[in-house]
């Protein structure tokens, strides 16, 4: 906390002596994201403490952005606000926690909740500093957008494109402002499914890497992290689409991470390689997608608490992360921006629709036991392209996922829905 005030001070202070600075002004940048997001989570499991995970709620998100003052040294400030209000009000109380609210001890929720972060920010030629609210998307550090809100870090980003097509980028953080809460805690790791003898907590985090543009069709990222006596991580990850011809394009995403166990193993044995691909066929609006993705090791993959796997396959109900789990996928999407009807244009109009099956998952504690998981997901969605009401979208997802895991697992059989309506405005 000391060092990031100390920061906080350094950076902030120049900014407000040099608030007339013409460029400061110019190119400042505000936006307000309306969301009102649905979540029904209805489990198909019995014995459980809720028969759903449910909340509706109104986000309000305010992102503004300065410029930077004029010199070699620019200086500037951004600062996100959130607010979120409950539209079911006590009906949420009798449902388990969902993300979109913060949820009091006895399981309740406000009506409304509220929260604000502030960004130091300098500029150096081609280099930048942030140190204050962050909200890193890195594959090892992620601040997940799947609910009313994103999780907020606190610490120090460091970005530079000195170098032509590599963009460096580090992160460290301290402390952690998880979706549906108004308070930083430390940074840390759920035992998610029993992967770890037990979850933990730390006050340091970073990780440091890049990405270099090897060609106009892919890139390459690799970082390295380390949570502070918990886990250590490689990360490679290969992402392209290569036109094979005028009308067909090969989409490509690899990621492989390593994983070990470091300092004092506050969770103990951490010892994970996860190997993952998705690959795609793309021409007018259609594409077709196969994936597969398997761990390696006497553990799960660890990944900071809070947030989504980030593995190459994103499933809305589990994260197919487990111990020696292997994952096949088939995906389908279509992008109507082309398809008329009369003289209706349905550009804006998209769909898609993704099964996925994991086997022979180790769950540590069940011997030679191995368990199953599978999800059937739709997708549709429609943003305004045009108009007055232009960046205003709709968004419907249903899921269909079913294990056999004991009960005492973190993830359910469930039909899941979400719905969320958004609406961005820059001024």
């Amino acid at each position: 906390m000391k060092k990031t005030s100390l920061w906080m001070g350094i950076c902030l202070c120049p900014i407000f002596a040099n608030m007339a600075h013409a460029q400061f002004i110019a190119d400042s940048q505000a936006e307000i994201t309306l969301r009102n997001f649905y979540f029904d989570r209805d489990y198909k499991k019995d014995p459980y403490p809720y028969t759903a995970a449910r909340d509706w709620a109104q986000g309000f998100i305010f992102k503004g952005q300065s410029g930077y003052t004029d010199g070699t040294i620019g200086f500037g400030i951004d600062v996100l606000a959130m607010a979120g209000f409950n539209l079911l009000g006590s009906h949420a109380d009798d449902y388990a926690r969902t993300g979109l609210l913060a949820v009091n001890s006895d399981n309740s929720r406000d009506d409304y909740y509220g929260k604000i972060g502030v960004t130091g920010k300098v500029r150096l030629s081609q280099n930048e500093l942030f140190v204050g609210g962050l909200v890193p998307q890195l594959p090892t550090i992620f601040s997940s957008p799947a609910r009313l809100f994103p999780q907020t870090y606190r610490g120090v980003r460091l970005v530079s494109t000195e170098i032509p097509k590599l963009q460096l980028e580090g992160f460290y953080v301290d402390k952690v402002r998880q979706r549906d809460s108004i308070h930083y805690t430390d940074v840390g790791i759920d035992n998610i499914n029993h992967r770890f003898d037990r979850a933990a907590t730390t006050d340091q985090f970073f990780t440091l890497g890049g990405v270099y543009q090897l060609s106009d069709a892919y890139r390459i990222r690799m970082y390295h992290a380390e949570l502070q006596d918990i886990y250590q991580q490689q990360f490679v990850g290969i992402v392209g689409k290569y036109p094979i011809s005028d009308q067909y394009n090969f989409l490509t995403d690899v990621r492989f991470f390593k994983s070990n166990d470091m300092g004092s193993e506050k969770i103990g044995t951490v010892d994970n390689r996860h190997l993952g691909g998705l690959f795609g066929l793309n021409t007018q609006g259609h594409t077709l997608s196969i994936g597969y993705m398997q761990s390696f090791g006497d553990t799960g993959l660890p990944f900071l608490s809070g947030a989504e796997s980030p593995v190459v396959l994103d499933f809305m109900s589990s994260d197919y992360s487990n111990k020696n789990e292997k994952v096949v996928s088939l995906r389908y999407d279509y992008d109507f921006k082309n398809v008329r009807l009369g003289e209706t244009s349905l550009n804006g109009l998209r769909f898609m629709t993704r099964y996925a099956k994991g086997d022979d998952i180790d769950l540590l504690t069940y011997g030679d036991r191995r368990f199953e998981e599978e999800s059937l997901e739709f997708e549709l969605g429609y943003r305004i392209p045009e108009g007055s009401l232009k960046g205003l979208g709709l968004r419907t997802r249903f899921s269909h996922y079913r294990n056999d895991m004991p009960t005492n697992m973190t993830f359910h059989s469930t039909n899941e829905t979400r719905i969320n309506v958004d609406y961005s405005f820059k001024f």
